[in-house]
């Protein structure tokens, strides 16, 4: 579909700077406004209170791509009233041309579009009075009521993906935590949840459950060796990354409440309270696509750990 295309055109149509608008099929408006429909169809035109949802780009005079939803990955919407709209000579009065199917693109001062439209103070990366090239595809329009289910069916969608793409995620994970495990000659046990684990010591007593307050103490590393945190002193200073202003001292957390990663909540309630083990945790049970501090998305972490009490 044509909304789809935005990408595309702004690498055609920023090659170079247009030098005269009457050459390049731009139209002026009375308020000054450089326009060029690219597709001009025949689809809804919008009335107050319908939402438009749109593909938009903005691009400065340089050819530097500010925004686009191809980047952000959904389209944007808006609620469409032509009060709201009523300004001339920029984004507003290209907008009030539109409707499903067109897409347009615009010229006007860069300034406009941040101090009019966004309300900002101009960024000092931007030149003043050079113009910002707007690229904008109506995707649909849409009555509040048509959004709601638009809406709803996006996120079902969204959903959808996100798990297919987790599931594959952990699929790749759990191959290479078996890889890692065969090579080092490691039996480990496998949690439903795709986490692998090796109990050390066996502890005494229950189990702790949802909710139960449990001390801890913790190295964790990457697959790779590399230490990126510890409760333990001794293993800080022996991976040389031993902090005088930081306390080592076990954590304490509420076991299953969200507190700590996934592979913390369903690895440490398979510990007796002394237990001690080694949890093999897949990036989805851990940070996922988040990368923080040292490890990076995707990361497939190893932890340490001795569950030294159950403290209620």
């Amino acid at each position: 579909m044509i909304y789809k295309t935005i990408k595309l055109l702004i690498l055609l149509f920023t090659i170079a700077l247009f030098q005269s608008c009457e050459q390049d099929g731009f139209k002026i408006t009375d308020s000054g406004l450089k326009y060029k429909f690219v597709v001009e169809g025949e689809g809804v035109v919008p009335e107050d209170g319908n939402i438009l949802v749109m593909n938009v780009s903005y691009v400065d005079a340089p050819g530097n791509i500010i925004f686009t939803t191809t980047q952000s990955g959904s389209p944007m919407a808006i609620s469409y009233y032509d009060s709201v709209l009523s300004r001339d000579g920029g984004l507003e009065e290209g907008i009030r041309m539109l409707a499903k199917g067109d897409s347009l693109i615009m010229k006007f001062p860069i300034e406009n579009l941040y101090e009019n439209t966004f309300n900002l103070t101009l960024p000092d990366s931007l030149v003043r009075g050079t113009d910002v090239t707007v690229y904008i595809g109506v995707q649909d329009v849409f009555t509040r009521e048509e959004f709601g289910v638009y809406r709803m069916r996006m996120m079902e969608q969204q959903q959808k993906t996100f798990l297919e793409i987790e599931a594959k995620q952990l699929e790749e994970d759990g191959m290479m935590i078996d890889v890692y495990l065969n090579e080092k000659n490691i039996d480990a046990e496998i949690d439903p949840s795709g986490l692998r684990y090796v109990i050390i010591k066996e502890g005494e007593g229950d189990f702790p459950q949802p909710n139960q307050q449990v001390s801890v103490n913790y190295t964790g590393k990457l697959l790779n060796g590399q230490v990126f945190d510890t409760s333990v002193e001794a293993d800080a200073r022996e991976a040389d990354m031993y902090n005088a202003n930081r306390p080592y001292q076990p954590y304490q957390f509420a076991l299953g409440t969200g507190s700590v990663i996934q592979g913390w909540d369903i690895g440490i309630g398979l510990l007796k309270r002394g237990g001690k083990g080694v949890l093999y945790i897949p990036s989805t049970l851990a940070y996922g696509e988040r990368a923080t501090g040292s490890i990076p998305k995707n990361a497939i972490l190893v932890f340490d750990v001795e569950l030294l009490e159950i403290l209620n």
